[in-house]
């Protein structure tokens, strides 16, 4: 997304900084070594446009446009909405593929499997400010989640994924049980290429 004529997308999520996000970074890198062999044949990663995200988030909204002149608003709005929150304390569980709402890309992630309730109530803030500004709540069956892998699936198969995903489960959840639970105090919110944080310390 990006820019378009007359607005900016938009995009709200809690960050993961730290260790946690080097670790998270470093197992999306071994996600794909193990993606690769077995999802597209002998074709090289570049070639399936499969990436490791090094700024791992999880995301509270669809996705949305503004106008320009909202934004400020929407920030006042969201900022007063989650004054008095603190910080997070999640862990993670499992590994799911989730795609993203045009079907076009698919997102290896790890499921957030401790501290659901603390996301939960973050959450109900950020929809609350959404529906003020008229856009979509986040999906009713949430499934929270941080993707650490991207992968453009305009040239594989569903299936083909959905087995690499069952390889990748049974290689890496040994992986994911070391990982430590990750403290998140940031909100971040972002309009194309603009980006603000807000701090659940307040």
């Amino acid at each position: 997304m990006g820019h378009v004529r007359g607005g900016w997308s938009g995009h709200v999520g809690l960050v993961i900084t730290g260790r946690s996000r080097q670790q998270l970074h470093a197992l999306g890198l071994a996600c794909i070594e193990a993606i690769c062999p077995h999802t597209f044949g002998t074709r090289p990663c570049d070639e399936q446009r499969a990436e490791a995200l090094d700024s791992p988030h999880i995301s509270l909204t669809r996705a949305f446009y503004v106008q320009e002149y909202q934004i400020a608003g929407f920030m006042s709005e969201l900022e007063a909405s989650i004054r008095g929150m603190g910080a997070l304390t999640v862990g993670f569980g499992a590994l799911r593929t989730f795609a993203n709402e045009r079907r076009d890309r698919k997102f290896v992630a790890v499921e957030v499997a401790a501290g659901r309730d603390s996301v939960q109530a973050v959450l109900e803030r950020v929809d609350h400010v959404m529906e003020r500004f008229g856009k979509p709540r986040f999906f009713a069956d949430a499934r929270f989640h941080a993707s650490i892998v991207r992968l453009d699936t305009q040239d594989a198969s569903p299936r083909s994924v959905q087995r690499a995903a069952g390889i990748l489960g049974a290689q890496m959840d040994e992986e994911i049980l070391r990982l430590p639970a990750a403290r998140i105090d940031t909100l971040e919110c972002v309009f194309g290429d603009r980006c603000f944080h807000i701090s659940l310390n307040q």
